[in-house]
């Protein structure tokens, strides 16, 4: 029986209120710089896709340096121009991304916390993130309904590895079997869960979002 259901939180609770791209170029305006959306965009996803599947490197959890290792990336895809306050940039782009109005809720996400809830299962978030997530969270009126939050960067390891799902059983004093995971990414949710021995879903917007994810749980 699942006594605690984890949720991912970027792409399956939360979406940005913008795509990236567009946010990465509007604030490259205040350096005097006016880059492609669209080509940072594509760097982002890029840069997002070989960090995902290269999994912890050098940079460890995907904490600050890492985040300021994807944003180069995604940047130079549109030809950074020399002489360009790098620094700058990244420290305000890093900042916007943990303010709560960066981020929009998918329209099910407070409805299936809350149903979960009345149902008498734990919810609870298990994400690759970093301590910002905290600060984006209280800005959503569900935060209160969370049993645990559990961070990468702040217990010091990703998924899909098999260490941060037991950081989450211990949350609850919850067995494996007793959780499953409902997250966006087939290698660090799904893969993560299999290793783990949990149950899992996968969201796959638009066609199959948490409602359904739910169901193939028997939830």
């Amino acid at each position: 029986m699942i006594r605690a259901v984890f949720f991912d939180a970027g792409g399956t609770l939360l979406r940005t209120a913008e795509p990236v791209g567009r946010t990465y170029a509007r604030l490259a305006h205040h350096y005097g710089w006016q880059p492609s959306a669209e080509a940072l965009e594509s760097g982002f996803r890029g840069a997002w896709k070989k960090r995902t599947s290269e999994g912890m490197g050098t940079d460890g959890t995907l904490g600050k340096e890492g985040w300021k290792k994807i944003l180069r990336s995604s940047v130079e895809a549109d030809g950074l121009p020399p002489g360009f306050p790098f620094e700058d940039y990244f420290e305000e782009v890093y900042e916007h991304f943990a303010r709560p109005d960066a981020w929009r809720e998918f329209p099910e996400s407070e409805k299936v916390l809350t149903g979960l809830k009345k149902q008498g299962i734990r919810v609870g978030i298990l994400s690759n993130w970093d301590p910002r997530l905290r600060r984006v969270l209280a800005g959503f009126d569900w935060v209160n309904q969370l049993d645990a939050v559990v961070i990468s960067e702040e217990v010091g390891v990703e998924k899909p590895e098999e260490e941060i799902f037991r950081k989450a059983e211990q949350a609850g004093a919850w067995a494996a079997h007793e959780c499953a995971l409902i997250g966006d990414d087939p290698l660090s949710d799904r893969a993560g869960a299999e290793r783990a021995g949990w149950k899992w879903a996968l969201v796959e917007r638009p066609q199959r979002g948490l409602w359904e994810a739910l169901a193939s749980l028997g939830l």
